[in-house]
């Protein structure tokens, strides 16, 4: 049995952990490669640290597995701590859960900036589109501006993605329009005489358009050295001033009567990975 002290002060504990407000990061989403530690008051043989792992569970001290963390709220993976502990073990578990080091998080900005890199973002701190490209040293005098967007993955739909335009000037009206980024971002900022393939072809990046003949989906792709073995060929995604638009290239290159479309300066081709 505790002392009358001790008792008296992890009663207190629990007193404050049920009634306190949330910390402002209560119910932030882990993310993988973020380091908790784990306190738990008067049982330091269960205390630990825990690496958010990128996919699947993890375990935990008599608990054994606690399941997949990466996109669990911090203030719900403490609670169930707190639950199953209380359950099996420990009548009263006072738990205290502090994130000590955040996962690394990147965004993407390339094309026609002075330096087209990996930008970090910072979880608890927004980062937009524009200061991302400034970041990167700036516009190129040949960037075409108004064709400058962010690709993103449609939670939505997996495989598919999302176009999200960038304000085409850094006046005050267009940057309240600005994107606020988010990890597998990608910022293209196109040059006004080339478009971008990326994902699952052989040669992802810039292409030159020709000045004498047209360039469709299929001959970029081609021109890409061609897809990856886990390339969605049916699949493909053209992504232009904000808008999506399915491709079959698959069917195009048997032969099918199907739309080759032709690609204009800042046109950007995606290739899907197979999801198996």
């Amino acid at each position: 049995m505790p002392s009358l002290p001790r008792a008296l002060a992890l009663l207190g504990l629990v007193a404050l952990l049920a009634g306190a407000e949330p910390a402002p990061d209560a119910g932030y989403r882990l993310y993988p490669g973020d380091l908790l530690s784990v306190q738990v008051f008067d049982h330091p043989d269960l205390s630990c640290q825990i690496r958010v792992p990128v996919s699947g569970g993890c375990a935990f001290p008599l608990l054994g597995d606690i399941g997949v963390l990466a996109g669990r709220p911090l203030n719900e993976f403490q609670a169930e701590l707190r639950r199953r502990l209380e359950a099996d073990y420990i009548q009263q578990a006072v738990i205290t859960t502090t994130l000590t080091e955040f996962g690394p998080r990147f965004a993407y900005v390339l094309g026609s900036v002075k330096l087209p890199d990996a930008v970090e973002l910072h979880p608890l701190r927004t980062l937009t589109a524009m200061q991302a490209i400034a970041q990167a040293g700036g516009f190129q005098d040949d960037a075409n501006r108004g064709g400058a967007q962010v690709v993103r993955d449609d939670d939505a739909h997996p495989g598919r993605k999302l176009a999200l335009p960038v304000p085409a000037t850094d006046q005050l009206a267009s940057l309240a329009a600005d994107v606020a980024l988010m990890p597998g971002d990608v910022v293209i900022v196109p040059r006004l005489d080339r478009i971008y393939v990326i994902g699952k072809v052989t040669k992802p990046g810039a292409i030159s358009l020709p000045s004498q003949e047209v360039l469709t989906v299929s001959k970029a792709i081609s021109l890409a050295g061609g897809f990856d073995r886990f390339a969605v060929q049916d699949g493909v995604q053209l992504v232009r001033t904000g808008v999506v638009t399915p491709i079959d290239v698959k069917g195009i290159l048997s032969g099918k009567k199907l739309e080759d479309p032709v690609l204009r300066q800042g046109d950007t081709v995606y290739v899907p990975e197979a999801r198996f």
